[in-house]
């Protein structure tokens, strides 16, 4: 999503005999294989998942899926199963957590500890094996280019027959992969009757570039690469070539508003979740500015930190030595405060050396306005009023307008109410990750307005 919500966080579950209750001293066999389906629950919130096990010749290999934290597939690595326990871990976008449990009467059940945020979490979860399902869709692995570089992804084309209109999902900020939230929203689009396309970013998974974080790529090679997925597909059979959408989400949405703009015949309509209507240096202040209020902070503080990060900002418009020596003083200076370990690290912890800096240079001051103006296919922008990392407000208030003042008669902008930047949203009083649910019906909303468009 952007570089907060993108960072990695861990999801570590661990069922064991030896912890989880018993109702008899020998526990039953397990054959672990399947798919097991059930809640974890604390108090009286209760959050779904799905676990897949599987064997394979090289071993025990499975997935998750946390549908309310937009989670399909999630791959579980460090999987060992026994015949009578079961241990796994997944690496993603999903709080840190461990469950121990064991196989009683047909259902995995017992306990488990949440370490995500300040406080711990505990509580029990009850899995049940259920019969697999027969998908909507097929999936496909392809790969395709743009000018010598090459990137790989993963098709969703439903299974019936004819063809279909399609979508470009864009990826938010940091070395994200088709095996994040993507493909969540994917196989929504998928089940909806579109043809997804999913990718790894260039420099990351199985596309070529350079590694991350030796790039950072710019915004118009992200845009290059969207829009190369897009002439892909128009070259598909089961593809309507004039019915191709493109949906972003954070950085995603300065990109697909871009992609469109430069190959203005290619896409029907553009999708902007959770930004695309500030710059990257304004969202990033608003971030960090958001964060210590969030944090009790008074405001001289807040000013002072907003100081030090504009000094930072400068440097990578310049990359002088002038600037470098003002951020690097004034950082030595202030290490000590309190604010300054709640700051995004990114760049402004790294050594002059490092290529994020200069990598940052072309897009911070990027003003999507122009680019807006330009488009005039249907456009939707989806924003939580609640997000702490894009001032939706100002989002919605300047992409309207650039829109609208370049001729564009189909906009529509939806606030939601209580929404984050994920466009999730917490009861009151509950405040454990496991109470987030997606704000309501928007997902549906959004595939009901593309549908309308198509």
């Amino acid at each position: 999503m952007n570089s907060h919500l993108a960072a990695a966080v861990t999801l570590a579950v661990t069922m064991s005999a030896s912890c989880a209750p018993r109702t008899s001293s020998r526990p039953e066999p397990i054959e672990a294989a399947g798919i097991w389906e059930g809640t974890a629950r604390t108090g009286e919130v209760s959050l779904p998942l799905t676990v897949t096990i599987d064997r394979r010749t090289a071993g025990w290999a499975g997935t998750v899926d946390v549908p309310s934290l937009y989670a399909l597939e999630y791959p579980l690595t460090d999987l060992r199963v026994t015949a009578t326990t079961v241990a796994f871990s997944l690496p993603g976008n999903l709080p840190s957590a461990t469950f121990e449990g064991v196989l009683e009467q047909g259902r995995l059940q017992g306990r488990f500890t949440s370490l995500a945020g300040p406080d711990t979490l505990r509580g029990t979860f009850e899995l049940w094996r259920r019969p697999g399902g027969t998908l909507q869709y097929v999936t496909e692995s392809v790969r395709f280019g743009n000018g010598d570089l090459d990137l790989a992804g993963t098709i969703l084309r439903p299974s019936t027959n004819g063809s279909h209109p399609a979508i470009v999902l864009v990826h938010g900020s940091g070395p994200q992969t088709r095996d994040s939230y993507l493909r969540w929203f994917a196989d929504q689009f998928a089940r909806a009757g579109f043809v997804a396309l999913i990718y790894d970013k260039r420099g990351t998974g199985e596309s070529g570039g350079e590694r991350w974080p030796q790039t950072v790529g710019s915004f118009d090679d992200l845009a290059d690469d969207a829009v190369a997925g897009a002439r892909f597909l128009a070259d598909r059979p089961y593809v309507e070539a004039d019915r191709i959408g493109i949906w972003g989400l954070s950085q995603g949405a300065w990109i697909g508003p871009l992609a469109a703009a430069r190959a203005p015949t290619l896409f029907r309509f553009v999708i902007m979740v959770a930004g695309g209507g500030v710059s990257p240096a304004e969202q990033e202040l608003y971030d960090d500015e958001a964060r210590l209020r969030d944090l009790g902070f008074e405001r001289a503080e807040i000013e002072e930190a907003l100081a030090y990060l504009r000094l930072a900002d400068q440097y990578v418009r310049t990359g002088s030595d002038a600037d470098w020596s003002r951020f690097a003083s004034a950082r030595g200076d202030v290490r000590d405060e309190a604010w300054y370990s709640h700051l995004d690290r990114f760049p402004q912890i790294l050594p002059r050396e490092a290529p994020a800096w200069s990598g940052l240079r072309a897009d911070l001051d990027y003003d999507p306005a122009p680019v807006l103006a330009t488009v005039q296919v249907p456009a939707l922008l989806i924003l939580g009023v609640e997000d702490r990392l894009t001032p939706a407000l100002a989002t919605a208030e300047r992409a309207r307008r650039a829109l609208e003042n370049g001729g564009n008669r189909d906009v529509t902008v939806r606030l939601l109410p209580g929404a984050d930047h994920a466009l999730l949203t917490k009861p009151d009083g509950l405040g454990s990750w496991l109470a987030e649910r997606p704000a309501a019906n928007w997902v549906a909303d959004m595939i009901a307005w593309a549908l309308e468009r198509k």
